[in-house]
């Protein structure tokens, strides 16, 4: 009996795992800076092509990193990072374009 109640709530807990996270994708990103909205930590960005992900449009991009969307104004020329996991997608690793 201990042995098979042992044997479900390992089952039990297996099945809790759920599915492993998605992994992360990265694309470089070449664009200016149209607008910002600091209270959502999210930037327009008129961008160029991003080859693999998307053709060139102007979008937002929320920035989880608070150093990052600090660095920002409107009309500044970025180089960046597009991390896509899933259906989620953020920008990172924001520097001024060369």
């Amino acid at each position: 009996m201990k042995t098979v109640i042992l044997l479900l709530a390992s089952l039990l807990l297996a099945g809790c795992a759920g599915k492993p996270a998605e992994p992360i994708h990265k694309y470089p990103m070449r664009g200016v800076v149209t607008q910002l909205d600091p209270e959502h930590q999210v930037a327009t960005i008129k961008h160029e092509d991003i080859p693999g992900f998307m053709h060139a449009m102007t979008m937002e991009y929320g920035l989880r990193d608070k150093q990052d969307f600090a660095k920002l104004h409107s009309g500044d020329k970025i180089q960046a990072t597009v991390f896509v996991q899933g259906d989620d997608y953020w920008v990172g690793e924001v520097k001024p374009a060369k």
